[in-house]
């Protein structure tokens, strides 16, 4: 009898021990702080290849995807590698092992090494990508036969890789899932990360963490440790180390072995569609920075596209700019699948591919000309919001309202803004019963003058009671149409930065009036300047400026898909 699983294997709360390796911010290089790297993935190789024929996501790669997969690291890298550089792309990740023998991974292993080298020649940093449970039998049973003794089981039934979903549940019967808590598996894998740090990789990154959390987090722990081994032998930085561990916080507390928070939970495109207002990835964005460590860099990536499958189709060039807007505007970094129909239609010179790829290189562009705006600029919030799970009703409302709030995990209230930074605090009527921690927790928010709104089951009117209760800072817009805005400082309180998102594609949203108070920031706006800058025109227009006490106000002609206003004390003040 043969079981298939994507779930895990515990569904209890998890938080590493103390014995195992905690991550630190000084092992975050420069380049890699939130702010200051444009990241895609570069899945390839004929071991990519081979995988996709063998999975759901990959059966129908057509002759010309699956041949531009295989060869991405060799023939056509250069071509590639021209594509990044054109982009601005400065991180990428690359396949170095999905579950193959060591013996069937050698050819891709030799191809990388070059990749790496032309890489790093370019700027462009390097992650490794490695399965932490995958095996293809065939392969690695005839070539590693130990691997035979490292298989997953629960209830005595072997476990397969499956998805995408519980309800469309396809099997892959040639994927074997092993298991993290032998420590024979754990040193298979180690043997080829060590050769990935070998090969001159910036980081390691795990996929597939499927299986018993004390497993997967022991290898997590493995990998740091022979990270920093390697650093002592060599003398290079230490490689950072991350993994795909999913939003959810029962295991999110795997990633404070960490450097790096990688996720892939999108599942839409941002936008309006059908009357729909799409903000889930500002949701969910929000609350992955709730149940980080502030210092740890957060990329995000949409496995599922308004227009569907990552592997299948290619978003608009208006949904790649908002895409990335939003995501650095939140604080994160979009991650990119472009596996299959992209790949494939960028290195054949297909005109859809090459317009979304130019919009891709634009706003990229835009993020390093405006690095200051995205790197150590943090939200100016004093409103949070408490969630249990990433999908929270009142989160959407108060973004489609432009409240500005940040959101706090209930399972992880000491990580992401400290709570007693907020003057408010939301809670919504559903939240689970409250452990003796986390009530006292709020029992000190309370006793510094923080106040609580308990919020009804669809009660109207929480956005304004909860400015109201934070006295500032606000934003109010006429007309508000699609528009959501979104505000953040520089640490010396010297610049504030407005971002304004249009999430409607089809029709700019124009002649737009703002009023921005911000009561508690800045008291008197007088010797305080104003610049507006956008992506989509070299001068954006603005009218009827006024700046008095700490109000502002003014005008925006145009706001296409992204603009940034900020607000500076005049040099020499």
């Amino acid at each position: 009898m043969v079981a298939a699983s994507l779930l895990l294997c515990s569904a209890q709360s998890f938080e590493p021990t103390p014995k195992l390796y905690r991550a630190k911010p000084e092992n975050v290089p420069p380049w890699a702080e939130q702010g200051n790297f444009r990241f895609i993935r570069l899945d390839g190789g004929r071991i990519e290849s081979w995988k996709a024929e063998r999975t759901w996501w990959g059966k129908e790669f057509s002759t010309d995807e699956k041949d531009v997969l295989t060869h991405i690291y060799g023939r056509d890298f250069e071509q590639m590698l021209g594509l990044l550089k054109q982009a601005e792309f400065n991180w990428i990740w690359v396949t170095w092992s999905s579950g193959w023998s060591l013996k069937d991974e050698d050819e891709n292993r030799e191809n990388l090494k070059k990749v790496i080298a032309r890489c790093h020649e370019n700027g462009i940093h390097v992650s490794a990508y490695l399965s932490a449970s995958n095996m293809f039998r065939k392969s690695a049973y005839r070539d590693d036969p130990e691997t035979k003794k490292y298989g997953l089981w629960m209830h005595h039934i072997p476990l397969f890789y499956a998805g995408p979903t519980k309800t469309d549940l396809q099997i892959s019967w040639d994927r074997r899932l092993a298991d993290a808590r032998n420590p024979g598996w754990r040193a298979h894998l180690l043997k080829k990360a060590e050769l990935a740090v070998d090969a001159g990789v910036d980081a390691i990154m795990w996929d597939n963490m499927i299986g018993y959390n004390e497993g997967l987090a022991q290898l997590l722990n493995d990998t740091q440790r022979m990270a920093e081994r390697k650093a002592r032998e060599t003398g290079r930085p230490k490689v950072m180390v991350y993994a795909n561990i999913h939003i959810p916080p029962h295991r999110f507390g795997m990633n404070d072995i960490n450097e790096v928070i990688w996720e892939e939970d999108g599942k839409d495109t941002p936008g309006v569609w059908n009357g729909h207002w799409q903000v889930d990835n500002a949701r969910n964005i929000k609350f992955l920075s709730g149940e980080k460590q502030l210092w740890q860099p957060l990329k995000y990536e949409n496995d599922l596209y308004h227009c569907g499958p990552r592997e299948r189709c290619i978003p608009s060039p208006a949904e790649q700019k908002l895409s990335i807007a939003e995501a650095y505007a939140f604080g994160a970094a979009t991650s990119r699948n472009i596996e299959g129909r992209f790949l494939s239609a960028l290195i054949k010179g297909e005109p859809e591919a090459q317009e979304a790829w130019k919009a891709i290189a634009q706003y990229n562009h835009f993020l390093i000309e405006h690095r200051e705006l995205y790197h150590q600029a943090a939200p100016v919030a004093q409103i949070a919001l408490i969630s249990a799970e990433p999908l929270n009703p009142l989160a959407d409302e108060l973004l489609k309202q432009s409240v500005f709030f940040e959101t706090k995990v209930l399972a992880h209230l000491d990580k992401g803004v400290p709570l007693n930074r907020f003057k408010v605090l939301v809670m919504p009527a559903d939240l689970p019963k409250l452990s003796a921690e986390q009530q006292a927790r709020l029992n000190t928010f309370t006793a510094g003058g923080g106040v609580i709104i308990r919020a009804g089951k669809a009660e109207p009117g929480i956005a304004a009671r909860a400015k109201a209760a934070a006295g500032g800072p606000r934003l109010s817009m006429e007309p508000r149409g699609y528009v959501l805005g979104q505000l953040t400082r520089k640490p010396d309180g010297r610049t504030l930065i407005l971002h304004l998102l249009n999430y409607n594609h089809q029709a700019p949203a124009e002649n737009v009036k703002l009023r921005l108070e911000l009561n508690g920031l800045v008291q008197d706006l007088s010797h305080w300047e104003v610049k507006v800058l956008s992506p989509d025109t070299a001068q954006p227009q603005f009218a009827g400026l006024s700046l008095r006490g700490s109000v502002s106000e003014f005008t925006l002609r145009r706001i296409e898909h992204y603009t940034a206003v900020t607000l500076s004390v005049t040099e020499g003040r």
